[in-house]
């Protein structure tokens, strides 16, 4: 088995196929995968990216063929023309059920959705391409904010866009996106004091502050804040303390300093990749 940086905002696993397994129409699990799958023969169930689910021929590690496999998958491989060497992500969805998916697939599939939630401006259908992500990746709502908002941290900050509006110039407001992945984060709760209330919608109202009005919607130059604590940061003098990685720890309002939290430091900051292969 071997682990190497995903290129994706999860962790996730693949199997490395074989020519020969091909030819004969079935997937050989690594040793290393074994206690994933039952210890007996019996059925399991394969689910594709569309959710169809079929019924194919298990066979254990203990069994006589020495070799965990899973048989029936001829037409699989036709349908998505694998190769040799070519990886399948695996997905374990339960104990009987799992989903493979070739990786070239599973890549593409997954970054289309992420482009299509990105760009949103209904709440809607943001929240159906959220599920539909959760569907591919088999990751909570929760789990995709917040590997969305690791990956955000880690692109280079840009300047930003300006928008025409009735004749003057306007900075662009923060995307629905963005909002939803900070909401799913600080649950609305100020960065400063922790403040926040419901709205009579029943959802935290917060606002989003930009720490340098000239740059864009980075997750380094957002705040999560109390309309109050916002309305410091305009009003008041302000002094910013910021650490070596440009991520702001603490503020000082005229005389008085507070911390700044910060979630990238609970959060996860490297997706890997496994990859198994069972020679």
């Amino acid at each position: 088995m071997q682990r190497v940086k995903a290129d994706l905002p999860l962790n996730y696993i693949t199997i490395k196929t074989t020519q020969s397994r091909i030819d004969k129409g079935l997937l050989a699990i690594p040793a290393s995968l074994s206690h994933l799958f039952p210890q007996n023969v019996r059925q399991v169930y394969l689910q594709d990216e569309h959710g169809k689910v079929e019924p194919k021929t298990f066979t254990p590690y203990r069994s006589s063929s020495r070799e965990c496999r899973i048989g029936g998958l001829r037409s699989f491989y036709e349908k998505y023309k694998v190769k040799d060497g070519e990886e399948l992500v695996i997905q374990i969805l339960d104990d009987r059920k799992y989903r493979l998916i070739p990786e070239r697939v599973f890549q593409a599939t997954l970054q289309r959705k992420l482009n299509t939630f990105d760009k949103a401006n209904d709440d809607e259908k943001s929240e159906a391409i959220l599920r539909q992500i959760s569907d591919v990746t088999n990751l909570s709502r929760e789990e995709i904010l917040r590997n969305k908002f690791v990956v955000m941290s880690k692109a280079a900050i840009e300047p930003r866009r300006v928008v025409p509006k009735r004749q003057a110039r306007a900075k662009e407001n923060i995307p629905l996106s963005i909002r939803k992945i900070l909401l799913a984060l600080y649950s609305g709760k100020c960065q400063v004091t922790g403040f926040t209330f419901l709205t009579k919608h029943g959802t935290p109202y917060f606002e989003v502050h930009h720490i340098d009005d000239t740059k864009g919607h980075h997750p380094k130059n957002l705040l999560v804040v109390s309309p109050n604590t916002h309305a410091q940061f305009t009003y008041a003098n302000v002094t910013h303390y910021f650490d070596n990685e440009g991520w702001l720890r603490k503020v000082k309002f005229n005389e008085n300093e507070f911390e700044v939290f910060q979630i990238i430091d609970t959060l996860q900051t490297d997706f890997e990749k496994e990859i198994h292969s069972a020679d």
